[in-house]
């Protein structure tokens, strides 16, 4: 994968792949299941034309967290979520599992001019388009500040079940504290 000159961090996609992910969010969002406003999101294995280009994604992320015979997370599973102007995620904790930590890895396809980024434990997360994040979604409260404009925020949420050890070595790259 390419990386940003600027921060020099990789990239899991390329820019064709982004463009053809943000044209199957736009084109079959409203297949989603609505859960919020201006807010839709649905299980990829819901989907049945879910383009290999994701799913190779999914593997590439797999392969470079070292994820392999690794129990997916069993509720929500693997998603893509679809946010428009006025659209946010609300602030919660996601449900463990079987003495594992729900951790999901979201990769942000397409992210608004302004807001809808993610906040992990009233901290702004640095993410850029084409780059994914570990969010400890079942140890850290988190959300998104609210969508503004005419771009959608479009990102891919790979759910999996991992050891609390495993999960306490990742960090995140935060902007700064949110205001509590």
């Amino acid at each position: 994968m390419e990386n940003d000159d600027s921060n020099d961090r990789p990239k899991i996609m390329t820019i064709e792949e982004q463009y053809e992910i943000i044209q199957y969010a736009k084109e079959n969002h409203l297949l989603f299941d609505k859960n919020g406003y201006n807010k839709w999101k649905k299980n990829l294995y819901e989907l049945d034309n879910v383009p290999n280009t994701i799913w190779n994604i999914r593997n590439r992320i797999i392969e470079k967290e070292n994820l392999y015979n690794t129990p997916q997370e069993p509720i929500m599973r693997d998603q893509i979520g679809y946010m428009k102007d006025g659209g946010y995620l609300h602030l919660h904790v996601d449900e463990n599992s079987n003495g594992l930590i729900h951790t999901r890895f979201n990769v942000y396809v397409q992210i608004p001019y302004e807001g809808g980024l993610p906040i992990y434990s009233n901290h702004k997360i640095d993410i850029k388009e084409r780059e994914y994040t570990i969010c400890k979604s079942g140890l850290d409260f988190h959300y998104t500040d609210v969508v503004k404009g005419e771009r959608e925020r479009i990102i891919l949420s790979f759910g999996f079940l991992l050891p609390y050890e495993k999960v306490m070595n990742y960090k995140y790259k935060f902007y700064g504290i949110v205001g509590i």
